[in-house]
């Protein structure tokens, strides 16, 4: 058998197997760790940190958030039973401090990640490879127009 169809075979046959793990939602090559000090970006595949448990603030949430790393990349991915409540201009941040302030958050102790893709639902948001997440204490929902938190879950460090 030549390369070519050797290497066309295995491809095709990693497609399938991962195929059913996708069509559920789940990439069926995500491996569950917590993130230690080593360098979780130089695995292969991916980590996370387990399931954060969002705080209702301003605004009526349920789910859980979590760190997730593949390949390098770093994302704030929030669970797909999470929910949140009507604001204006909803942001999801990464705050310095375990607990953000319910109101009026200090420009250099936040990093904006970016509004709110939906309300409701699995959901992600990349964290610039410049920040180091162990120098944040908690990701925050946040309304920016009304500069209050919404929702949060500390990070165990």
């Amino acid at each position: 058998m030549s390369k070519a169809i050797v290497a066309l075979t295995l491809v095709l046959g990693a497609a399938l197997a991962i195929a059913p793990a996708a069509r559920s939602g789940s990439t069926g090559l995500m491996a569950q760790s917590t993130v230690s000090d080593s360098n979780p970006g130089a695995m292969a595949g991916s980590v996370e940190t387990p399931p954060l448990s969002l705080v209702s603030v301003d605004a009526k949430t349920t789910g859980t958030g979590r760190i997730v790393v593949e390949n390098g990349k770093s994302y704030v991915q929030l669970s797909e039973d999470f929910t949140i409540g009507e604001a204006p201009a909803i942001r999801m941040t990464l705050y310095k401090d375990a607990a953000p302030p319910k109101k009026t958050y200090d420009p250099k102790k936040y990093v904006d990640l970016g509004a709110l893709v939906s309300r409701k639902g699995d959901q992600r948001y990349a964290i610039p490879t410049n920040l180091n997440v162990k120098d944040y204490g908690s990701i925050a929902i946040w309304c920016k127009k009304f500069d209050v938190t919404l929702a949060y879950a500390k990070i165990d460090r």
